[in-house]
């Protein structure tokens, strides 16, 4: 509706910069170059502290086998599962149930985790994706399966059954496993890559505590009473402009009704449309006067705060208290968090951002990326690496909790690869080894999006060395079968972020060379996708 686009647009106006999401230095990136040259300085040690590691530590493949997939609705279901659990072989389970729907010779994976919902470990078979149309998984809980797996699954059948429902038909589903699971060691050259992962992505520390508490629209917690008292009494004594909440109510309200409509179903008259009408271009008219009021004392407010702060002797006795009891009960907002940065101290405020994790409200709410730019920002300028790294990645993934997201979104949204590039960080090494999965990862080892990686990769500099890797990685036999999948969707989300399209092309013609390397039953499924 319009009265949601005037709120949009008066959003972006109040949180963004005219160059993009962030404000851009003189140095073409998102942060100053006395921050980078910090930040670089970090780096050089990192790298340095890398090469005289011992790398000692054997990383090993996401568990994966070989198996089929089949459903099986309406119809003679019972008899399929108990055929199944007779361990009914997979040809006599094709002639004996022709109508089940058959998926052969799928790439599968084996994970566990833990659902905090019904307290339960779960282990989950999940085939891997080559398409939207081919999504098949199998969870059961650890208990249940547990001497499953202890043995070998060959030959076997793992299953779910559903019963009819007023909602779904009586349904099996199941793998049969034409292999066990295996999960071998990685070569050295790709463990150095995670490792030197590790050695920058500091696996010791998180960006927000454990006690952190969620914030942002969607959450309305009452702000503690000095903190209240302080923002109302700058704001007063600085005259800041109020919103026109009742007119913003009004068109709302005017909004909700469908002038396409006929006159007789909309109950309104023709002269009454007419002064709803010029209700509504008055209220507009409202709305854009308190933009370019508001617009004016945001641009006077910074210097009208520190001759305040220095005027005033109320100022930093009120602001400090409202800072010791934010301490306590660990609430803030931004405008807040933006005094106590100014006229406290940058680590106070990192400290009050990393106790408050945003959660989206929609698709067009940037405000946890905002929440992440600042952390990334202040750590940066106080060099917390281990925060600014942490924080930047989750900017670069778009590693948020939102409400919902939709695609129409995302595009917006950048990856700011080039902010890592001028720190001296192999940034290709980086990428890949927070891409490789592995069964048994560091503790708190960072593992980025294929999908947003992709996009970032196809941003750098160092293009021509990507394209190269990523293509050996895929035609490696000593990789195991996962990782090459996983390299593959890296290329080719990569290649599709291209602008160039002739380059595209070409890229696509060597993708499809480096796929003929792959396993048969991989190989095939993917150039059938295609």
């Amino acid at each position: 509706m319009k009265t949601k686009l005037i709120l949009v647009l008066l959003f972006w106006n109040f949180s963004f910069s005219q160059n993009g999401e962030f404000e851009v230095h003189s140095n073409g990136l998102i942060y100053s170059e006395q921050s980078v040259t910090k930040l670089k300085h970090i780096v050089d040690s990192l790298n340095l502290k890398f090469r005289v590691c011992e790398f000692n530590k054997i990383f090993k493949s996401v568990s994966q086998a070989r198996a089929n997939y089949i459903s099986l609705e309406k119809s003679k279901v019972i008899d399929a599962k108990k055929d199944i659990d007779n361990n009914i072989s997979f040809d006599e389970f094709l002639k004996k149930y022709p109508k089940a729907k058959i998926n052969k010779n799928r790439l599968v994976i084996k994970s566990s985790y833990f659902n905090d919902y019904d307290d339960k470990n779960i282990i989950r078979v999940s085939a891997v994706e080559y398409s939207d149309r081919d999504r098949f998984n199998i969870s059961k809980e650890e208990n249940e399966v547990k001497s499953f797996f202890q043995t070998s699954v060959k030959g076997k059948w793992l299953y779910e059954y559903h019963k009819k429902t007023e909602y779904s038909y009586e349904s099996i589903e199941a793998f049969y496993f034409e292999e066990d699971f295996l999960s071998k060691p990685l070569a050295s050259k790709y463990s150095r890559l995670i490792q030197y992962a590790d050695c920058m992505v500091d696996t010791t520390s998180q960006v927000f505590y454990g006690t952190a508490r969620e914030s942002g629209r969607m959450y309305y917690d009452t702000l503690p009473k000095k903190y209240s008292k302080f923002v109302e009494y700058v704001n007063d004594v600085l005259k800041k402009p109020n919103f026109p909440y009742e007119d913003f109510d009004v068109l709302y309200g005017m909004d909700t009704l469908n002038f396409d409509k006929p006159w007789k179903k909309l109950r309104i008259s023709k002269k009454e449309k007419i002064k709803i009408e010029e209700r509504r271009k008055l209220v507009e008219d409202n709305f854009n006067r308190f933009q370019v009021k508001y617009n004016a004392w945001e641009d006077q407010r910074i210097s009208r705060l520190d001759s305040l702060k220095i005027n005033d002797n109320n100022f930093m006795p009120m602001l400090i208290e409202a800072f010791e009891e934010s301490k306590t009960t660990k609430s803030s907002d931004d405008e807040f968090e933006e005094y106590v940065g100014r006229y406290i101290s940058k680590e106070a405020v990192l400290e009050m951002k990393r106790n408050r994790r945003v959660i989206g409200g929609c698709s067009m709410d940037q405000s946890p990326r905002i929440h992440a730019f600042n952390i990334a920002l202040l750590s940066a300028e106080t060099t917390k690496w281990e925060i600014f790294l942490r924080s930047h990645l989750n900017i670069m993934n778009d590693r948020f909790d939102r409400v919902s997201d939709g695609s129409y979104a995302q595009e917006g949204r950048k990856t700011y690869i080039k902010e890592l590039e001028v720190l001296d960080i192999n940034v290709l090494d980086l990428i890949i080894g927070i891409s490789l999965r592995v069964e048994n990862p560091s503790s708190n080892h960072y593992y980025g999006s294929i999908n947003r990686i992709g996009r970032a990769l196809s941003e750098s500099k160092f293009r021509n060395e990507i394209e190269i890797m990523l293509l050996d990685m895929i035609k490696d036999n000593e990789l195991d079968d996962y990782n090459r999948v996983l390299m593959y969707f890296l290329f080719d989300n990569y290649n599709y972020s291209i602008e160039d399209k002739n380059l595209q092309k070409v890229n696509k013609i060597k993708l499809n060379e480096a796929v003929l390397k792959l396993p048969e039953y991989i190989s095939s499924k993917i150039q059938t996708e295609n």
